[in-house]
């Protein structure tokens, strides 16, 4: 049976124990001498770690779901006291003991209150913490300061709580009404009062609304099951991507921007952008199609269950189901990837990517500039684009590496390394890597030309056509930016 989940309204002097005892990211990251997160096998590890303060009472408590003595326990809760925070849901009390039944995570500056993590079998309305998926749109997502924002399918709301840290308004939809229970908690646990939750499927609670920012990680897994709710969506193939991305593309205001994670089916031999750009078609949006992985019917079905690994029988029963299902269906190739929209008149342009890796740092940087790249490029001749002047994206560091060979050395590369990275992986030859140098952001790509004219081989026509493939390539994998024209003082 699912815990009940405690009313937001009761939250404030929890928060304030919290808060006094730095019951955050960094806090329990030094508390635990690692990451602040935990999953129940490492609860015995963890344990051994903590001191005796309060604040190691706490992450006891929230995070690694163990026992506190009831008198060690209210000193470090108060001043939430433990007999009303039971009362409210929060906790348990037995035997001289507390115990919690939710579990609050901290992450970049906001307090998440889901279900405990449960192994072996959870309840089809659990609320999951944080997961890949959901790190991966929050860092994915741009965080421009905007008027409204929705996260669409919040689950426990670790979208709409970070949006609501820029956005003026935030409305958090799921058919999941615990979702929505936790998702009001959280905010009220991280101090937010700007986050409206609407119940409902899809876009119904939003019908007639449109948004500056959406975030979504709908329940997109290609399942033949309707076991969970926050994994399988109930329609066939991939249509609750499709849903998802022609909503927010429809409820995005001019100049909106949308991220929505999706799974879609493809085949084989067969571009893997070609059914998104199907579905976005008409759209009315620029499209960036950033590709993860794209995977056959076994591993697919294989990663969506692996909580059931530690009972083998029914593990193999679930692939066995699901291959049947994707055989009946001609389903033979399951492509995973994050689409960011923005809504413009005119002909949409699209571009795409490929994520190498999952995304780091603050990511939505990065995709803001491969949108704004993907403008210049489509709005510049060649002429124009070796006159515009370039700087290198902030926070990179580039890596100069020439492989050990049989007889020798190889040619060699240069790799560029963004700390706010949408996965792309950059690695380019020497020359490219002399033009990078030397855009500073005052420099167009036709003021290095004589330079590199006399570094590289062939005619003035041959270095000016590999400087402008240089800076088409750099532009494309947003490691450079366009830059005003500077006005003469």
């Amino acid at each position: 049976m699912s815990v009940r989940v405690p009313e937001a309204s009761a939250a404030g002097p929890l928060r304030e124990a919290l808060s006094r005892h730095n019951y955050n990211q960094g806090g329990v990251r030094v508390a635990l001498g690692g990451p602040s997160e935990s999953s129940p096998g490492d609860a015995p590890v963890h344990a051994r770690r903590l001191g005796d303060d309060d604040q190691a009472m706490l992450v006891r408590l929230f995070l690694l779901g163990l026992d506190v003595e009831t008198a060690r326990a209210e000193r470090a809760l108060a001043p939430a006291g433990v007999s009303a925070l039971a009362q409210a849901g929060f906790l348990e009390v037995a035997d001289g003991q507390v115990r919690a039944t939710i579990r609050i995570s901290p992450f970049e500056g906001v307090l998440l209150a889901h279900d405990p993590k449960s192994i072996d079998e959870p309840d089809a309305d659990v609320v999951t913490g944080l997961n890949s998926a959901a790190r991966t749109l929050a860092a994915l997502t741009p965080r421009p300061a905007v008027a409204t924002a929705l996260d669409l399918g919040t689950g426990s709301g670790i979208q709409a709580l970070l949006l609501a840290r820029h956005a003026g308004h935030v409305v958090a939809t799921d058919v999941n009404e615990r979702a929505l229970a936790y998702t009001a908690l959280g905010a009220a646990l991280s101090g937010l009062d700007n986050v409206e939750c609407r119940a409902g499927s899809f876009f119904d609670p939003v019908e007639s609304d449109r948004f500056d920012l959406i975030a979504s990680n709908p329940p997109y897994v290609i399942s033949p099951e309707t076991q969970f709710v926050y994994r399988d969506g109930g329609l066939e193939r991939d249509e609750v991507s499709r849903l998802a991305l022609q909503g927010a593309a429809e409820h995005l205001a001019e100049g909106g921007l949308a991220m929505v994670l999706c799974n879609w089916l493809l085949d084989p031999i067969e571009p893997w952008d070609a059914p998104l750009r199907g579905w976005l078609a008409g759209a009315g949006c620029d499209a960036l199609m950033l590709h993860h992985v794209t995977e056959d019917p076994l591993e697919y079905a294989e990663k969506w269950n692996t909580h059931l690994r530690r009972r083998p029988d029914e593990h193999g029963a679930a692939l066995d189901r699901w291959l049947a299902a994707y055989a009946e269906a001609g389903i033979r190739s399951l492509g995973t990837g994050a689409i960011a929209l923005r809504k413009r008149a005119g002909e949409p342009r699209f571009s795409t990517a490929e994520m190498a890796t999952g995304p780091t740092g603050r990511a939505g940087t990065h995709v803001l500039r491969l949108l704004a790249a993907a403008d210049l490029l489509a709005e510049c001749g060649e002429h124009e684009l070796l006159a515009t002047p370039l700087a290198v994206a902030p926070k990179h560091r580039v890596v100069r590496e020439r492989r050990r060979v049989e007889g020798g050395y190889a040619p060699e590369t240069v790799r560029m390394i963004l700390d706010d990275n949408a996965g792309l992986h950059a690695e380019f030859g020497p020359a490219v890597a002399a033009l990078l140098v030397g855009l500073d952001g005052t420099r167009t790509p036709a003021d290095l030309l004589p330079v590199l004219g006399r570094a590289l081989p062939g005619s003035e026509e041959d270095v000016r056509d590999a400087v402008l493939a240089a800076v088409r390539t750099l532009l494309g994998l947003g490691l450079v930016e366009a830059q005003p024209p500077t006005v003469p003082s």
